[in-house]
């Protein structure tokens, strides 16, 4: 299963073997961890997200909430809440330039299987397929995600900075918009439309099991299911993943000694070999589950 797509994906919505490695690969099963030591004078707070999830399922947890807003920033990927205007021209940019589309852009077979694939087995209508077919492959696949999952949709993203804002928490980006449409704009059409809709693709499963480990709060899974997958697309997972991972606990650790911080980011980043709870305990901190209760 390409959970990879699911872990990186959802950020788009809002407009439509070492000593810790056998450590990460089991243990407790939570989305929220302690992070102390190393000279800070407060502890801050990992938490990890589902970007986007059916509202009936949404979980709102107390504890998270609480250290939250005893905290003195909020850290997400990328700031979300940003003006209309921005939005736009966010918008903008998630379609294929000069008159493009995906029909143009793919080999003739590649075509015929992803509108096969989206016709028959997600059952869109194919008047909007054709509508979607000037979007870029990562924003045709979030298009779709509210046509798959359903149409009311929550986010831990906002529900955190909606709190943030509330209480006038600061709110940080670990990357900006255009950081990100960069890394999907260096990965060639083709391989974008194999990794979101290619052989063995089940948008419906594997949302359903992406919730299933997350009302579980199994991060290991999640990072079991990116192992697997690293040998296929390795490259794609070092850029969405790994190398990601890497900057940002490089810019945590600076900014959790200057405040104490909320961190959200998406689950799939926390556990495994190039987790984040790894790197933060590298780099000299203490990293301690917190076990959650469900309001």
């Amino acid at each position: 299963m390409k959970f990879i797509r699911i872990f990186v994906i959802g950020v788009f919505l809002s407009l439509f073997c070492s000593p810790f490695l056998s450590a990460q690969l089991s243990g407790e099963k939570t989305v929220l961890w302690k992070i102390s030591g190393n000279g800070l004078a407060a502890p801050s707070y990992l938490f990890g997200t589902i970007h986007v999830m059916p509202s009936d399922l949404f979980t709102i947890f107390p504890e998270a909430d609480e250290e939250l807003k005893q905290s003195e920033q909020l850290i997400l990927e990328m700031v979300m809440d940003v003006p209309l205007a921005t939005q736009i021209e966010w918008a903008k940019m998630m379609i294929l330039p000069h008159g493009e589309n995906l029909e143009s852009l793919l080999p003739e077979e590649q075509f015929r299987l992803f509108k096969e694939y989206v016709l028959d087995s997600l059952q869109i209508k194919e008047k909007k397929f054709e509508r979607y077919l000037i979007l870029k492959p990562f924003s045709f696949y979030s298009a779709l995600i509210p046509e798959v999952i359903g149409r009311k949709l929550e986010s831990y993203e906002m529900h955190y900075t909606k709190i943030a804002r509330k209480m006038d928490i600061p709110v940080l980006g670990l990357e900006t918009f255009e950081f990100q449409l960069a890394i999907f704009d260096s990965i060639p059409v083709e391989n974008q439309i194999d990794l979101f809709f290619g052989e063995q693709s089940d948008m419906k499963k594997e949302f359903a099991d992406m919730i299933r480990m997350y009302e579980e709060q199994d991060i290991y899974e999640m990072a079991e299911e990116l192992k697997e997958e690293n040998e296929a697309y390795g490259d794609m997972e070092y850029k969405l993943v790994i190398q990601r991972n890497h900057n940002w606990a490089g810019l945590l650790s600076e900014w959790i000694k200057e405040k104490p911080s909320f961190i959200a980011v998406g689950a799939g980043h926390l556990a495994g070999e190039n987790g984040l709870i790894r790197l933060l305990r590298e780099n000299g901190f203490d990293v301690d589950p917190v076990k959650l209760g469900k309001k």
